[in-house]
C-alpha cells in the first residue's frame, strides 16, 4: 500500500523538523527573553493487517511558548525584565522589530540601545536619550524613566520605554538576535510591567528539551525502520505479481 510510504516518509519530515526546532531550543537556553519553540501534529492511523494499528503525526505548523521566563536580577540600572505580556520596540536598520530582551546601555550619544546598538523605542516611536550628565536613573513599571540631572535636587522624566502587544502573537516571526517582525499593527501592552536591574531568562528547561530529542531520535529510526520494512512487503508483493503474470 503506497499511502503508508507517504505518511511515513510525511512524518519522517515532521520528526526531522521537531528535532531541529528542539535544538534550537537547547542552542537558547541562555538567551535572554528567549521563548521556546514546539511543533503541532495532527495524527492518522494506519492499518497495515487486521490486527495492527500504527499511529502517525503529520506536521501542523510551530508555536511559540509564551509563559514566562525566570527573572534574575543583574544590577544594571537600565536592564528591565518584562512581568506579563508585551515587547519592547527596537529601531534596527531593517525597520521597528520587537524584543523581551531587556539588556540595555547607553551609546555615546546618550541613546538607550541593546547589545547590538540599535535604539529602544519610547512613546511615539521615538528614540529614548538621557542627558549625558543624567544620574540615579530610575526605571518604573510602567516604563517611565527619570534621572537626576546637572546640579539638579529632584529627579525629572526623561523618557519612557514602550511596551506593546499584539492580537496574533504566534504570527510574530523570528528574525535573529532576539527579535521578531510582524506586519501587525502594535497595540499598548495592558498587563506587562518592567522590573527594573533585572532580565527574564529564557523560558528554556533544558532537562525536558534534551529529553525530548532523545524520544524524536528513537521515533526517527522507528520510522525508518518501518520505512524499510514497507519497503521489503512492496519489493515482495511486485515479485509475487510478476510470477504470477509469468504462470
Amino acid at each position: 500500500m503506497q499511502a503508508a510510504g507517504l505518511i511515513l516518509t510525511s512524518y519522517q519530515d515532521s520528526l526531522t523538523r521537531a528535532m531541529d526546532i528542539t535544538a534550537n531550543n537547547v542552542a537558547n537556553v541562555n538567551t535572554t527573553g528567549f521563548k521556546r519553540e514546539s511543533i503541532a501534529f495532527d495524527t492518522y492511523l494506519m492499518r497495515p493487517a487486521p490486527q495492527q494499528t500504527f499511529s502517525f503525526a503529520v506536521e501542523k505548523g510551530t508555536y511559540r511558548d509564551a509563559a514566562q521566563g525566570p527573572t534574575i536580577m543583574t544590577g544594571n540600572p537600565l536592564d528591565v525584565a518584562i512581568q506579563g505580556g508585551g515587547y519592547i520596540p527596537i529601531q534596527t536598520a531593517a525597520g521597528i522589530r520587537y524584543t523581551r530582551s531587556g539588556t540595555f546601555q547607553l551609546n555615546n550619544d546618550g541613546d538607550v540601545v541593546t547589545a547590538a546598538g540599535d535604539k529602544v523605542m519610547g512613546d511615539g516611536n521615538q528614540a529614548i536619550t538621557l542627558p549625558t550628565d543624567a544620574r540615579d536613573i530610575l526605571i518604573g513599571p510602567d516604563g517611565i524613566i527619570t534621572a537626576m540631572s546637572g546640579t539638579g535636587t529632584s529627579a525629572l522624566q526623561v523618557g519612557k520605554i514602550s511596551l506593546v502587544q499584539f492580537e496574533n502573537e504566534q504570527g510574530l516571526t523570528p528574525v535573529g538576535n532576539n527579535l521578531y517582525s510582524t506586519t501587525e499593527t502594535p497595540q499598548p501592552a495592558t498587563e506587562g510591567r518592567f522590573v527594573q536591574g533585572a532580565i527574564e531568562q529564557s523560558n528554556v528547561q533544558s532537562i525536558t528539551e534534551m529529553t525530548r530529542m532523545i524520544e524524536v531520535s528513537r521515533t526517527y529510526q522507528q520510522v525508518v525502520r518501518l520505512l524499510d520494512l514497507e519497503n521489503d512487503r512492496q519489493t515482495r508483493a511486485i515479485q509475487r505479481l510478476g510470477k504470477a503474470t509469468a504462470a
